[in-house]
């Protein structure tokens, strides 16, 4: 297999949200987490990659009124500055500029900022797309049509599983379900550092890992178990470094560029 690597990873900060550490993890603790929700520019010698679009920027001005009660209830914590557009434009990039888009499940979280990026290409995996626009009633809330809407005639690219992006093996695209149906992670290939997984929301905390537990907002806890013991199967075979986007601890022990 090629070995290629990006150039770069750098890790976007965005909003802030929190949540009972019970609901991220089956058996958790009944304390509150506050949760970063980056995003992660890739620089890629065929282009600009953006791995996640974090939180729609309408949300920073009107929470309520774009997320409803649901920004009340996540905490949420966010501001113009963090939307994925201001901090493409402090590495000197424009939204333009993003020739592609990995998107690694579609809550609104994660796929909040799609509509930035009209020329991009878009890898999802096969099954989210539907789910998303159409979600059981339990999920519903997760789901901000508003964010899907301006992207339905966007160059989207369903994948069946495993994929290698750029065909060089410096991006792996891994089928992980089990958080919704589509869910993906993303490995990088870096020239002098370890791989590193980026989980999307695979695992919500490293504690997951551990435990092998689900979020008890998993849409399917086996799938999401399995997916679990894939990622800590790949962490312990040295295989690459697990990168827990929504972990507070993660955040704070990564380096935020990364070449």
């Amino acid at each position: 297999m090629v070995q290629g690597t990006v150039t770069r990873l750098v890790a976007l900060p965005g909003a802030m949200v929190g949540m009972s550490e019970s609901e991220l993890m089956v058996g958790g603790r009944d304390r509150m987490v506050d949760l970063p929700v980056p995003t992660f520019l890739i620089e890629h010698p065929r282009g600009l990659v953006l791995f996640d679009t974090g939180c729609n920027p309408e949300a920073a001005t009107n929470p309520l009124g774009y997320w409803g009660k649901i920004a009340e209830y996540l905490h949420l914590r966010f501001t113009p500055d963090q939307a994925v557009d201001r901090q493409l434009q402090n590495h000197g990039y424009r939204v333009e500029d993003v020739k592609y888009v990995v998107v690694s499940h579609l809550h609104l979280d994660h796929a909040g900022g799609l509509a930035l990026f009209p020329n991009a290409r878009f890898f999802i995996m096969k099954g989210e797309l539907p789910y998303a626009y159409w979600p059981e009633r339990r999920a519903r809330a997760s789901f901000k049509l508003n964010d899907l809407l301006p992207t339905r005639r966007f160059d989207w690219v369903e994948l069946e599983g495993d994929t290698d992006l750029m065909g060089d093996g410096s991006l792996l695209m891994l089928k992980t379900p089990g958080h919704t149906p589509g869910e993906s992670s993303l490995l990088v290939r870096l020239p002098h550092h370890q791989p590193i997984l980026l989980t999307g929301d695979t695992a919500h905390i490293r504690a997951q890992l551990e435990t092998l537990s689900p979020s008890a907002m998993d849409f399917d806890h086996r799938a999401g178990r399995e997916s679990l013991t894939r990622l800590r199967r790949i962490r312990d075979l040295g295989e690459a470094r697990i990168w827990v986007m929504h972990d507070p601890d993660d955040w704070a022990s990564f380096p935020h560029v990364i070449e």
